[in-house]
């Protein structure tokens, strides 16, 4: 009966291959005629089959060290180093197709074994990823319940009659246009205003909120490099009880009445 040490040195590198199920055809159907011949291997089939998937659920889940996984890679490398080695000096008198037909099942075999070694890193790190995401998951739900419990306890007001009207600038401004954001029943509002030159120094721009008693001043108007402004209109009395918004040039500082140009004038 033949023995481990009689095996045949080119299915003796295949089996690892064979228990993996990653031969050839060719390759398959030379191991199965060796393994009729020789039917005490199988059992070591068998063994190697067994190992190969109970591989990675046998090992505790532990973030593996760099220099561990580095030193394993070049373990594999030597070895492979090794076999190529060992195998070129069998093959000295051989041609050459010859030496290199008999160095690749010794390459595979060092591949095979970078698959395993590299299957069970990546079992380790999906099983961690998985109590991170489980944890994170927890995290989100104890947050949202934290959220709900916060909101039911914030006063319910009613939503603002808010409205939006648009700014139109004056034949000396055609290009001036804007917005006034506002609550009618507010007595301030916020004024968004585009297309308006900067003025030269002594100058500004004054904001007037107009009703039937006449034009009342509701603040002064500064505006960038490129023409824009925002401001805080303020008033006495709530913004729907006034008919027009309009904006004058007037000297620094504002004046009691509009006196310069008007650059915007629109219905509120």
């Amino acid at each position: 009966m033949s023995s481990k040490a009689e095996m045949d040195p080119r299915i003796e590198e295949l089996l690892p291959f064979y228990a993996l199920d990653a031969l050839s055809d060719e390759e398959r159907q030379l191991v199965e005629s060796y393994l009729a011949e020789h039917p005490e291997i199988r059992e070591q089939i068998g063994d190697l089959q067994s190992a190969t998937a109970a591989l990675p659920y046998a090992v505790t889940p532990v973030e593996p060290q760099r220099r561990l996984k580095d030193a394993l890679m070049a373990r594999v490398a030597v070895d492979a180093g090794a076999r190529s080695r060992a195998s070129e000096q069998r093959q000295a008198s051989v041609p050459r197709q010859n030496r290199w037909a008999n160095l690749f099942p010794a390459f595979s075999f060092a591949v095979a074994t970078v698959a395993v070694i590299w299957a069970v890193i990546l079992n380790i790190q999906l099983s961690q990823l998985r109590k991170e995401v489980s944890s994170l998951g927890d995290a989100l739900v104890a947050q949202s319940n934290s959220l709900e419990q916060i909101n039911a306890k914030l006063p319910q007001t009613p939503v603002s009659d808010v409205v939006t009207i648009s700014l139109k600038g004056t034949n000396a401004r055609p290009q001036a246009q804007g917005q006034l954001i506002a609550d009618p029943k507010s007595d301030s509002a916020v004024m968004v205003i585009t297309g308006l030159s900067q003025l030269e120094a002594g100058k500004t721009y004054q904001v007037w909120l107009i009703d039937a008693g006449g034009p009342k001043s509701a603040g002064l108007l500064t505006v960038d490099a490129h023409g824009q402004g925002v401001l805080i209109v303020s008033s006495d009395a709530q913004i729907g009880s006034f008919q027009a918004l309009g904006i004058s040039i007037e000297p620094d500082g504002g004046s009691p009445q509009p006196t310069g140009d008007i650059v915007v004038l629109s219905d509120l």
